[in-house]
């Protein structure tokens, strides 16, 4: 199989591993995101109303569970193949 079909599966696998044997992970990325929002909010010296602040904090999120998804995918394929995987 192709390495990049590979990767699709095995990241498509991670993120359904993130609603359930990693809920803990998934919770841990949302109390981050939630201190880096806060962080952005001090050190921009920038107020932001609930609306912006949840939206903020779920992109945030969004991109580290895409992130760990990604790299729980190129890992798998990385010990399957016995290859380094760049992209």
């Amino acid at each position: 199989m192709e390495a990049g079909l590979m990767i699709k599966i095995y990241t498509q696998e991670g993120n359904k591993k993130l609603n359930k044997q990693y809920l803990g992970t998934k919770q841990a990325i949302t109390q981050i995101a939630y201190e880096k929002m806060q962080e952005y909010m001090r050190n921009a010296d920038v107020g932001l109303g609930s609306e912006e602040r949840e939206l903020l904090e779920l992109m945030i999120a969004n991109s580290m569970m895409q992130s760990f998804s990604l790299g729980y995918g190129i890992g798998k394929v990385e010990g399957l193949t016995n290859k380094q995987i760049r992209l």
